[in-house]
């Protein structure tokens, strides 16, 4: 299982200390995997794509970081990145209803203040970065790695209270491959969905290739039994909750040699969604929206050249995305009208490019490491919306519009060994945002014209320094202490969105600043790891959304915000049949300058879990996920708020070997049928049941 404070939490405990191999000084992580698990996994993953980790930098848990592997997501069946991100403390999910995507939050911080990278490449929706957490697959990922705090700045700008990266799967064998096949059912037993996945390759002496497939396709989901029915939902089966995802994730590379590694790379998701009505809201508070297009796709190179056999190299990313996205407004509960003012059809079709270079020059026979890296992004959003506009019954098609944008990033690091067991790492980074575009189409407040607007353009620039310190104290211990300052710029919908009439756009939004602090501890006893982490993050210029009049609202920076809190982790191999884990997150989380609440994230989080192998071959696998009460916001009159409920979700999973290359697996989710409310009008998932065949070939 996955740890922060420098550690995985898992199958018994392996650690290491500073050293000095060929004249490198390296820091080994400090797991909590078995050495031949361990070794396993390292050989799942895709290395080009980590980040954080060097021969010679602190690793990413040595700096309070955590790591969700392979094998974590199949042990507890986490199929998408939502559910994933929970196993890692100080970190949670909440949900966005009206427009049926998962939010997560790291240490309280959000989707936009918490970068998403895919083999060290940014996930970035042009206008808005709404990204959906529950659209991105697990099966081709070989590990997750989440950062908290503190962030490299050679890593690229924003990451205010953190970072995740999705590193690939990497073939290690001239021909392998796996595929699964699993079914889902809901509480009384009707099939509610299928995902199936598949992932195949060749490594050769100087290159590789490899393909993998998803689909996760849901028919419906199902309240818990105990939910009270409501004028807009009568319980059961969920209204509109049909969804599908497709991805295909292909890689080709070449290796001249040990050190040199260039890797070309294909990645295309496909979505289609339907979105659950507030079962709470009034008639016309209810969104009747529905996704058929969700589609992403990207090409990128990554490349690491070799300059020296001490660690020094070039590294180079470039990249090009498109994301294609087509929502629908319905104007009733049948959805299959749209007659009434406010009806439309909205289309998303941007693009992104962009790239970087990082320079990594060792010193002092690999004491001393100076990193430098540049990074660009070009966004450019293309919009279209045509429905009832102006008026009922008149049918419009604006034309399109364009809001582009250039973002740069150049950092330099320097990462100091003094002792064998001391890291020191300082640095400082400055971000540039540049506008180039900014424009739209609004319903004029009487006549039947549309009207052009051009906003003001305004750039932006920020400072962000560095420091962290790392010390293993002895093989199985290590202590840490970071701060850090980082900036976020605003969104283009931040600044500009309309939000369909209900908000006001403010194109001189100012960036967001955080101030991170932390400092934690791990140390292993035999077979028992135990670690901690104590953080304080001060957000100012925090930006939130302000009622201006009672029916209009703006984005504002309304001043200080802040999250503190403390980490707690455990893990023992009790007996060599039965393994046992637990973390437990404390959140506190203030907005001190401005009449609003921090709402969507809970003051505690636990998770637990027991691995026990009664027989060989068999693995029973509870585990249970222990949420506090959140601040919540009423759908129907956002200027109340009132605290949402607690909850415990318990899952099983049962997995039989009936051969080295063929395993059977089945449990729950939920299994107790727990009803609860992840946002106001939207409870949770009943419980349900799945079954999974696994083949490796």
């Amino acid at each position: 299982m996955v740890g922060n404070a420098g550690y995985h939490i898992g199958k018994g405990a392996f650690s290491g200390e500073g050293c000095r191999e060929g004249g490198v000084f390296a820091t080994v992580a400090v797991g909590a995997l078995s050495g031949a698990a361990r070794a396993e996994d390292v050989g799942k993953v895709f290395s080009l794509g980590e980040v954080a980790v060097t021969t010679s930098a602190p690793t990413l848990d040595a700096q309070g970081g955590s790591t969700v592997t392979q094998d974590d997501l199949k042990e507890f069946n986490r199929d998408t990145l939502d559910r994933a991100i929970n196993l890692v403390p100080g970190a949670s999910t909440s949900a966005v209803g009206a427009r049926n995507e998962s939010n997560i939050w790291i240490r309280g911080f959000d989707r936009w203040r918490v970068p998403l990278t895919i083999d060290g490449i940014p996930i970035y929706l042009p206008y808005d970065n709404r990204l959906d957490f529950n659209r991105f697959t697990t099966s081709d990922i070989g590990e997750i790695q989440v950062t908290k705090g503190f962030t490299s700045v050679i890593d690229g700008p924003g990451a205010l209270g953190g970072s995740v990266n999705l590193v690939s799967r990497q073939v290690t064998k001239p021909f392998e491959g796996d595929a699964r096949l699993g079914s889902s059912f809901d509480q009384n037993g009707a099939f509610n969905g299928v995902v199936t996945d598949i992932f195949t390759g060749s490594k050769q002496d100087k290159w590789y290739v490899q393909a993998s497939g998803t689909e996760n396709y849901r028919n419906h989901w199902r309240l818990s039994d105990d939910y009270t029915p409501t004028r807009y939902e009568n319980g059961g089966n969920r209204n509109m909750s049909y969804s599908q995802d497709y991805k295909i994730n292909l890689k080709v590379g070449f290796t001249p040699s040990a050190l040199d590694e260039y890797s070309l790379n294909f990645i295309n998701q496909m979505g289609d969604k339907e979105t659950p009505p507030p079962s709470t809201a009034t008639a016309t508070a209810s969104k009747y929206w529905t996704w058929p297009d969700w589609d992403k796709q990207s090409v990128y190179w990554l490349s690491k050249t070799a300059l020296d056999d001490i660690g020094s190299y070039v590294k180079v990313k470039a990249y090009y995305d498109r994301y294609y996205n087509v929502l629908k407004i319905w104007d009733n509960a049948n959805y299959n009208t749209m007659a009434s003012k406010g009806s439309e059809v909205s289309t998303y079709d941007d693009r992104g490019a962009g790239g970087s270079i990082e320079y990594s020059q060792m010193f002092l026979g690999g004491q001393d490491n100076l990193r430098t890296a540049f990074h660009y992004r070009w966004d450019d959003h293309n919009a279209q919306d045509k429905g009832n506009l102006i008026k009922a019954g008149s049918w419009i098609t604006k034309p399109w519009t364009e809001d582009s944008e250039n973002t740069y990033s150049a950092a330099i690091e320097n990462i100091f060994h003094p002792a064998r067991a001391w890291d020191l790492t300082t640095g400082v980074s400055y971000d540039y945002r540049q506008m180039l575009k900014a424009e739209d189409w609004n319903a004029p407040s009487s006549g039947n014209s549309l009207v052009h607007v051009t906003y003001p353009l305004s750039d932006k620039r920020a400072v962000n320094p560095e420091a962290a310190l790392a010390y293993h104290f002895d093989s199985t211990g290590v202590a840490h202490v970071s701060v850090s300052d980082r900036t976020r710029f605003p969104t283009l919908f931040e600044m500009f969105s309309s939000r369909f009439g209900l908000a006001t756009g403010n194109a001189y939004l100012q960036p967001e600043k955080s101030f991170n602090v932390e400092t934690g501890v791990a140390k292993s006893f035999g077979q028992t790891r135990l670690g901690a982490n104590i953080f304080h993050s001060r957000l100012r210029d925090a930006i939130e959304s302000v009622q201006v009049t009672s029916s209009v609202s703006q984005n504002r920076n309304v001043g200080a915000e802040v999250h503190r809190g403390f980490e707690l982790e455990a893990s023992s191999q009790i007996l060599q049949e039965l393994e046992v884990g637990a973390n437990y997150s404390y959140l506190l989380r203030q907005i001190q300058s401005y009449a609003t609440l921090a709402t969507e994230t809970p003051k505690h989080k636990i998770f637990g879990y027991v691995n026990w192998q009664p027989i060989d071959k068999l693995s029973v696998v509870p585990s249970i996920e222990i949420g506090g009460k959140r601040w919540l916001q009423s759908t129907a009159n956002t200027s109340y708020y009132y605290r949402g409920g607690d909850s415990a979700l318990v899952d099983l999973k049962v997995s039989y070997k009936l051969t080295d290359n063929l395993e059977i697996e089945g449990g729950a989710k939920n299994l107790f049928d727990t009803n609860y409310v992840v946002e106001d009008g939207y409870n949770g998932y009943g419980r349900s049941y799945f079954t999974n065949i696994r083949v490796k070939f």
